[in-house]
Parts: structure tokens; sequence; C-alpha cells
């Protein structure tokens, strides 16, 4: 038995960086958990090169704790399991408010364990889109800590590769040292070649054409290899456009697919060439990533067979290709029979595609169709990367979890899942079920099984229309691929159609979550309430959003101003209900957590529909804004004298609304 207090020392190579972070990560919980008194005995960390890369072997004994490690990174996944099978530290414990406590005492029974072979060989996140994290911290000391635990619940989880972010022009070298320094390889955005900086941001007053600047694009891509001389790194080739676009786009010479994609096949042999003349050993893959899909299985593509091909999901679960715009072709995007290299995914956890994606939200897709595609990539030859785009981390935790029991074990259960993760976070195993539901309850756009709205729905669409009415246009563009009726009404009709079933489910999703957290106290009541319940709010309320607008669109086309104003006011009502649960939900150490809401933008939709209320009275309630007003809320014994207009200044939109909320009802078209 050995008797674990902070008195327990630890020896370790920690001149090797991993190793020492990985110490201190181990150090810190034993102080916030362990009693201060016990005996001296020690945690003995060696390197032992004969086993396999990045693996370990765990013995407990009376005297010891003894770690054998192949290497670095094995030593932190050693020292981190530690931390997790004797101290009860869960990889998402700090992410969901969960504090370490203290215990009186800790005796651990004498027992080994071993590092897990893992199913999938380079396993990491992309910490894309990471707004909501730029919001939360916003000093120097809280960036840190914040990237600090983003890499040790990465590494916890058995990660060893990451994407620190999307083009960071200020502090992104600083991120890219720590998480080397704690063991893990860096990898690179599929926009940002070689991690090299962006064309336009070092020349923005340029065209970004390499046929124009050859010499200046070279001369960034030496620079990125220069950046990362000395990291462990898994280097990306290709070529696209400046702002994640097609790089065609800013070059009109490239007119035709064949010539697009043999410049990008000659652009990945030349940065190959470059990186080799470095690190002769390097590692390299492409990302086959919107446009590049295409091309690629069009036969225009020449990818060298050592180059891990990248396969991308749509963002909605679903390996296929992206909708952008309006094209929506969901070209295959799993390697198949005829594929010879290695080959691995870029998959979504959080997604951001201004129109249904889930950015504030876990994905919204029903979880046993990401188990089933991620177990066909792994079927088809997928095992050699997967970079799992993780947005701002905590909006999608179980996500994650899934995800990393995937490229653990190949395999994923998912009930089983669900109730261990609900016992380790919300103190209650019974409670998988709503993990399970969750993803069950969102409304389905489309045909497709993936075609459910994210939180991105909820706004983007509303915006859209509210520019079109206000534009006069009689067709909607661009909500057309959920919505493609032939004219704005229909359209209206059906966002209607869409939004209707969800405000069901999600209402019934929601009370679920109500009923479950009145059982709950302290961090485990929070965590439901942030990680659950507020994300059904934001659906439900989402869904009655979308509905009271598209009725408010409907009236207004019919020339009915007045109860557009008042369904548009009921549309408001929902963005008030998403803005404040939120709000509730910055509590504690997640205190601004939503500030920077930037992508979906709540924000922005109360103040378009804000407008587009005013803009309802502006055009219906007369010259003097007092027609309704004296209709509907004045006595009529004072509306029958008509020396004078009005006797008071007119009421204001919300006070006006409030007044008709009560006497007059909506009409349901």
């Amino acid at each position: 038995m050995f008797e674990f207090s902070q008195r327990t020392r630890m020896i370790a190579e920690e001149s090797l960086s991993p190793i020492h972070h990985a110490a201190d990560i181990l150090r810190r919980d034993m102080e916030e958990i362990l009693p201060p008194e016990g005996p001296e005995n020690s945690i003995q960390v060696t390197l032992d090169p004969a086993l396999p890369a990045e693996s370990y072997t765990a013995e407990v004994n009376e005297a010891e704790i003894r770690l054998t490690c192949a290497d670095a990174l094995g030593a932190v996944y050693a020292l981190l399991s530690v931390s997790e099978r004797l101290l009860g530290v869960k990889p998402f414990g700090w992410w969901s408010g969960q504090p370490n406590h203290r215990v009186e005492s800790c005796r651990v029974a004498d027992q080994t364990w071993a590092s897990p072979a893992y199913r999938v060989r380079w396993r990491g996140w992309f910490i894309n889109d990471e707004v909501l994290l730029d919001g939360w911290c916003f000093t120097p000391a809280q960036r840190h800590r914040v990237w600090q635990r983003s890499f040790e619940a990465l590494l916890r989880l058995g990660g060893n590769l990451v994407i620190a972010g999307t083009d960071r022009q200020y502090d992104g070298e600083i991120i890219n040292q720590l998480a080397s320094e704690m063991g893990l390889r860096l990898a690179q955005h599929h926009a940002e070649m070689l991690g090299a900086p962006m064309f336009a941001r070092t020349w923005p007053h340029l065209e970004p054409s390499y046929s124009k600047y050859p010499e200046k694009f070279e001369a960034l891509w030496r620079r990125g290899i220069q950046m990362n001389e000395g990291r462990r790194v898994l280097w990306t080739v290709g070529f696209r456009g400046q702002g994640d676009h097609a790089f065609w786009d800013d070059d009109p010479e490239m007119d035709t697919d064949a010539k697009r994609g043999a410049f990008i096949s000659a652009m990945i042999r030349k940065q190959m060439a470059m990186v080799r003349e470095k690190e002769p050993e390097a590692v390299f893959c492409s990302y086959l990533y919107g446009e590049m899909m295409s091309l690629y299985r069009d036969g225009h593509l020449d990818i060298p067979e050592e180059v891990i091909r990248i396969w991308s999901d749509n963002g909605f679960g679903k390996m296929v290709s992206r909708r952008q715009g309006l094209e929506n072709p969901r070209i295959d995007a799993m390697p198949g029979p005829e594929e010879t290299g290695a080959s691995g995914i870029y998959y979504h956890a959080g997604f951001y595609d201004l129109q249904a994606a889930n950015h504030l939200t876990m994905l919204q897709v029903p979880f046993p169709l990401v188990i089933r595609e991620l177990k066909t990539v792994l079927e088809r030859g997928g095992d050699q990367c997967w970079i799992i785009n993780s947005g701002s981390i905590r909006p999608h935790l179980f996500t994650l979890e899934l995800i990393r029991r995937l490229w653990r074990d190949g395999d994923c259960d998912l009930k089983k899942t669900a109730a261990e993760y609900a016992a380790d976070y919300f103190g209650d195993a019974s409670l998988g079920c709503l993990l399970t539901a969750y993803g069950e309850s969102s409304a389905a756009y489309g045909p497709h099984e993936d075609d459910r709205a994210g939180d991105q729905f909820y706004h983007f669409p509303v915006r859209e229309m509210a520019n079109a009415l206000v534009r006069g246009e009689k067709w909607v563009r661009k909500i057309s691929w959920a919505a493609p009726a032939e004219d704005f009404d229909a359209q209206a009709a059906q966002m209607t159609e869409i939004a209707e079933p969800g405000i069901a489910s999600w209402g019934r999703y929601e009370q679920q979550c109500r009923a479950a957290l009145e059982k709950l106290r302290g961090p485990a009541a929070h965590a439901l309430e942030d990680l659950l319940l507020t994300p059904a709010i934001l659906h439900r309320a989402g869904c009655e959003t979308v509905l009271a607008f598209a009725q408010a669109c409907r009236h207004a086309l019919r020339g009915n101003d007045l109860q557009a104003f008042l369904w548009t006011d009921r549309a408001l009502t929902g963005v008030r209900e998403t803005r404040e649960a939120m709000v509730r939900s910055e509590h504690g150490m997640f205190a601004h957590f939503y500030r920077n809401d930037c992508f979906t933008n709540v924000g922005l939709t109360e103040q378009v529909l804000t407008g587009m209320r005013a803009f309802f009275r502006l055009r219906g309630d007369g010259t003097n804004q007092f027609d309704w007003e004296r209709k509907y809320l004045i006595p009529p014994a004072e509306t029958r004298v008509t020396l004078q207009s009005h006797i008071t200044r007119q009421l204001e939109d919300e006070a006006l609304a409030n007044g008709l909320r009560d006497v007059i009802e909506l009409e349901r078209i």
C-alpha cells in the first residue's frame, strides 16, 4: 500500500521540458488534493528507449510509484495518468468547473497499468475559431493559463499534436512554443502552408498571386520553416487562398481545374524540398478540404505517396465535402480502396459556416452518426492522423470525449461513454441519457441525416431575411440552401416548418435538463446547467426566433406591418432569452466567456431585429407614430376628442410593444 502525500518526491529528468511541465501539473494536483504530511516516498520516472514510442508502464508498491517510459512524451502521459487514476483528476475537470478537493489521506493499493495502444498515430486538436477564448482571457497571464490548460487537457486525452489557433498575429509564436515545450507536435492550418504567415498579412497592398510574386511566397515559406526549426512538426503542404478560400479567387489566370491541380501539385513538391533542406526526415500532410476534394477526386491533384492525405468532414459530422454557399455536392470524403498512401482526417467538433453550424453549442447531429462515420474512416485506412476542430473547447467537451475514445480504441459504446461522462462531471451516471438525447433533439433543415441546425442557423438566416425585406427582394438567395422555394413568402413558410418541430423537441429536452438540475448541487449542477441546459435554451429560443421572424416577414409581405411589428418583437424575446442564458453561464472562472461572441453574434441579431421592429412601425404606424397607440391602447373616450392628435409623447418601440402584446393576438399564417 502506497501512502500518497505532498511529501512524495518526484524523481524525473526534468531537464526535458515536456517532463518538467507534466511534473509541475502533477505537483499542482498533489498540492490541491493530498494531505501535507506522510511518509517519505517517491514517484520515480525512468526512460527506456526500448519501449514503443510514447508508451509507458506504471507500477505502484509500498515504497514508490515507478513509471518506465519510452521517451519524454511517454513520461508526460505516465505522470498525467497518475493524476487521473490515483488522484481522480478528470481530463475535463477544469473545463467543466470541477475544483480539486482535498482528502485527509490517500492510500493506494499495489497495482500496475500501462499506456493504451492507440488506434490512430497522430492525434490532436485544431483549436480553431477560438474567438471565445480570446474574449475570455484578454491579459497575457490569462491567455497563458487558458492555453496551458488547453494543451494539458489534450495531453490528458492522449493527444500528441496541436494546431494552436488560426492566423494568430500577436501571440501565436508564444503559444506554439508553449505547446512544443509541453510535448506536443505542431501541425498547421490548411490555409497556412508550412506554418508561414499569410501573404495578405505581410503585404496587404499587394495582390496575393504566386504568378506575380513567387519570391515573396517562397520567402514566407522559408520564414515558416525557420520559425519551427528544432521543433517536432507535421508540415502542411499545398496552396490555398488568403482567408480560407480558393486561391484562384485572387488569381484569374488559374481558370481551369487542370491548371489549378497542376499548380498545387508543383507547389507541394517545392515546399517539401524546402523543408527537407533543413529536416530530411520531415513528415508532411495535405488537406483535401473544400475545393481541394473535387480537384483530387477528378484526378487533377498529384500528391506524393509519402504525404498524409487529410480528408475532411462537412462540419456536420458527415465525411462528405462541405457546403460552400449554395453549392453542396456532398462528394464522398473518405479514403477508398484505391488509396495507397497514408490517410487521416480533419473533423469538426465545432464549426463556423455562416449558415447552420455550431459555434456556441455542442455538435447537434445524433452521436451514433459520429461514431459510425469515424469507425468507417478507420476501416478505410484513415488512421495516420486525426485533427479535430475543437473550437473554443468548453462548448464541445462531450464530443471531444467521444472522439478520444475512438482515436484510442477504434470504437465507442455511446451509452457507456455517456454514463461514465455523466458520472465524472455531473455526479450521476443516469444523466448520460441527456447526452445521448442531445443531437436527437435538433431541428432538421434538409433531407440528409446530418442536415441539423446548429446555433448559427438561428441568426445568419434571420439576418439575411431582414436584409432582403428591407431591400424589397422577392427571393432570398442566401437562405435557399435551407429554404429553396421560389419566392420569399414560401421561403419564410419553409423556415417556419423547420423551426416548429425544433421548438417542441428542444422544449422537451430543456425540461429534462431542468428536472435533472433539481437533484444536483454545487459544481455538478453548474456543469450540467452550463454545458447542457444553456445550449438547450439557445436551441429552443433560437427556433422560436426563426419561426417568429419568418412570420413577421410573411405578414410584412402582405402589408400587415402591425403583425410584422409584433412578430418581430416576439423574435426579439427569443434572442434576449438566448443572451440572458449565456450571461447566466458566465460565472466564477468562466465570467465573460461569451464576451467575444463574434461568430454567431447573438448581439448583432438583437440589433438587427430591433431595427426591423422600428422599420415596421415607421412604415405602418402613421406619420406621427401614434396610430397604433391611439387605436389599441388609449381609451375610446379619449380618442374621440380630436382637438389634438396626442397629449403625451409617443411611446418608444419597447413600451408600445409591451402594451400591444396584451391586447392584440399574434396571427399565424
